[in-house]
Parts: structure tokens; sequence; C-alpha cells
């Protein structure tokens, strides 16, 4: 490929790694960058031998010709802006109210989480709240929430009316503004039969949750846990980095060298093949668990499900709540040099160290759960986290409380950054 077209953003994308700087020249106008966009496409792509033959100087945006060369089993590559790329993955910033939605099996729209910044927490607002009116609209299941929230600008005002579970209202005018995420949504220890049990929920692994994770798990050492569950249920993923850095918290380090991901690309692109290894990173506070719980649904995806295939190996590890997403692939991201564009293209497949890494139907269930949106994260209560509990107290799940498999209403395309992102 001849070098003229784009940079790598150096830090990651989706399931990337960081690898070195690599500055390119770029000519600006649409025809060229579709060109440079194309021939990127033809050397990274993981499915590079299924992009059809075209001209690129045809299409308007790299966007339509991004669409135009999309393999079949490809649902996650995308195209966004650079500032908004940068500002989410290095800085958990993104333009919104600070909080995600989910419709429950009533068909009504709860709020699913607040982050610590959303101005939803002065006025007590929580997980659990019914949203009954957005502009005077009741919003109904189909409807595109974040279409109804209007642009993700700063000023963009909405009116809306959240309904507490007690039936309390709340009538709201809010404006957009630029708002910084924890990845960390909660932890807590909770006494259980006996065992001290570390329980955090975690949204996202981006540059940020690194020190995040020291924190929660500096707490689970000093209070001496015993059994861990970790809540993924709305984690679509991020930094390979972040993911590694977690795993090593709970993997036992004598694990040190020992592989976690298995990193392979396309046959042009083979000696950029790697496996990457748990380090001592975090390896020095792991907690030595010999088992782990997970809670999923089919929100959790990317890296989130590289961490749970990728400890599987060394540690009995449960699946509470729905089989995940299916993402066993990997993007890296590029920018044109104006900084107008990320371009986010799969360019790798995920394995653990015993090769397995061909989930595209996400990583099944141990016992099935509903998203228990009655309930805030941590309360022992909450279907899943029960479900958890009763399983460290009676070494095997509650079929009396178990759900009912099925492929929820709400399940994510991932093929944004908005999508990423998960919050309105």
């Amino acid at each position: 490929m001849r070098r003229k077209s784009f940079l790598y953003i150096v830090f990651l994308a989706g399931l990337a790694f960081l690898f070195s700087c690599e500055e390119e020249q770029v000519e600006n106008n649409n025809a060229n960058l579709n060109e440079s966009f194309y021939e990127l496409m033809n050397e990274m792509y993981l499915w590079y031998q299924e992009i059809p033959e075209i001209t690129p100087s045809d299409y308007e945006n790299p966007r339509e010709v991004l669409e135009e060369i999309r393999y079949e089993k490809d649902r996650w590559s995308y195209i966004t802006s650079y500032s908004s790329f940068v500002q989410y993955y290095q800085e958990g910033a993104y333009v919104g109210y600070g909080f995600g939605t989910k419709w429950d099996a009533t068909d009504t729209l709860r709020v699913s989480f607040v982050f610590d910044a959303s101005p939803l927490n002065e006025k007590q607002i929580t997980r659990g709240w019914a949203i009954t009116e957005v502009n005077g609209q009741a919003p109904e299941p189909g409807d595109n929430i974040n279409e109804l929230l209007g642009q993700s600008q700063v000023g963009v005002e909405n009116q809306i009316v959240f309904e507490s579970p007690g039936g309390r209202l709340v009538d709201t005018t809010m404006a957009k503004e630029e708002l910084t995420m924890n990845t960390v949504l909660t932890d807590t220890v909770i006494q259980h039969a006996g065992s001290h049990v570390g329980y955090f929920a975690l949204k996202s692994f981006i540059d940020k949750t690194p020190d995040e994770l020291t924190r929660v798990f500096d707490r689970f050492a000093g209070e001496n846990i015993d059994e861990l569950v970790v809540d993924l249920r709305y984690n679509g993923g991020g930094t390979m980095e972040g993911s590694r850095f977690m795993a090593e918290f709970i993997v036992n380090d004598s694990r040190e060298g020992e592989p976690f991901v298995k990193v392979t690309h396309n046959d042009k692109k083979s000696g950029m093949d790697t496996t990457h290894v748990f380090g001592k990173d975090s390896l020095d506070l792991s907690l030595g668990l010999e088992r782990v719980y997970f809670i999923a649904t089919q929100a959790t995806a990317s890296s989130s499900e590289a961490l749970i295939n990728g400890l599987e190996p060394y540690m009995d590890v449960y699946i509470i709540g729905q089989d995940t997403y299916g993402k066993p692939v990997g993007m890296y991201a590029y920018s044109d040099n104006s900084y107008r564009y990320a371009f986010v293209p799969v360019c790798f497949r995920l394995q653990n160290a015993e090769g397995n890494g061909d989930y595209f139907q996400g990583l099944p269930a141990d016992v099935d759960a509903p998203d228990d949106l009655r309930h805030v994260f941590g309360n022992p209560q909450e279907a899943s986290l029960h479900q958890a509990l009763y399983h460290i107290e009676n070494g095997a799940f509650d079929q009396t409380k178990a759900g009912v498999r099925s492929l929820p209403a709400n399940r994510v395309d991932y093929n944004s950054l908005q999508d990423e992102i998960g919050a309105h």
C-alpha cells in the first residue's frame, strides 16, 4: 500500500492495540480521501478479500464507500468525528445528559444507569425510573431515543418527564452539556453466607478505566473479599489494554507471562500477529481467586467478551444473565491528516489461550436472568446478582428464578461511536 493518506491514532478503538505512529500525507478533497480509505481497507480490513472492485470517486464520501464494500459478516466498522472519538477514548467526554435507558418487559422505557456527572443526580433520579414523556411525546418501543433527544450538541434542550417506581413525577427541561463519564458505575462489598463478595458494575474500557479499577481492587483487597461478581451488562467494550489490566487483577499472579489474548490479522498483515500475555501492570494486586462471576446481556461486547473468554482457560468463569453480544474481532482507528474523520475498520480476530474465539453468536450464559431494572446495581435482590450469590452459597444456580432465554428487543448494533458510548 502506498503511504499517502492516514495516520494511526495512537490510542485504542474497540479492541485495537497500541502500535507505533505512522504519519502519512493526505489530499483533502473527497475523491482522494475516498481512494485512500479504499486502499486502507484493501490493506488492513480483516475481510479484504471480500471487498468488491469499485471506483471510490463515484461516491460522495468515505461513509458511502464503507457501506458499499462492507462484508456481510461485519456489523461493526464505522466512521465518525475524529474530535468526538478522541474526547471519548482519552477523557470519557461526550455531549449529553449522562444516563442510559432500556425498555423493560412491560415496554416501559426506564433509566438503566446514571453517570456521576449527570444532572439527574441533583434530582435524585436513579436506575429504574420510567421516562413517560420526551417533549410531550410518550416514547414507544421502536423509537430511536437518541433521535428524540436531538443532536449531540451543547445547549440542545429537551423536556423530559421521569416517574419514580413509587409514582413521583419530575418534569424537567435540560440542556445537553459536555460530561465526563465514570466507567465504574458502582462498587460494594456484600456479606453473604459467610463470604465477602466484591461487586462492581463497569460501563466500558477507556483510558481512565485502569485508574478507576485500581481504586476498586485496592478496596477489595483491603476488605479481603472471597468472591467476585463483575457486572458487564452494559459494557460494549473499549480498549484491550483496559481489559488486560482488569484480567490481571482477577487471575492468579502465577500466570505472569501466560497468554491472555491472541490477535491475528489478514494474510497481508500476518507479521502484526501477536499474543498478549499477563504482565505486571496489575498482577501485584491480584486477588488470586479460583472463580469469577460475570453478569452479561447482549450489550456485553468486544473487549468485555475478550476479558471473559481470556480468563476461561485459567479459572472457573460463570456468565449470568444472557448470552453476550458476539464480537470476537477488533478494530484499529485511523484519521486523515485534517483530523476530520476517525476511520474504525475491523482489522483482526481474537482468541484465548486455548484457541477459542469464534463466538459470533456470543458467549453462552450459564443461567438466564432478566436485566432487573426494578433494583439498583449491587442490590442482592437484583435478579442476576441474586443468582451469583445463590451459587456462592449453594454451588448451583436458583432454577426457581431462572429466566427464559430470548432475544431481547434492546439489542445494540455497535456500529457507531454513539453505540460505544451507550448513553444519552
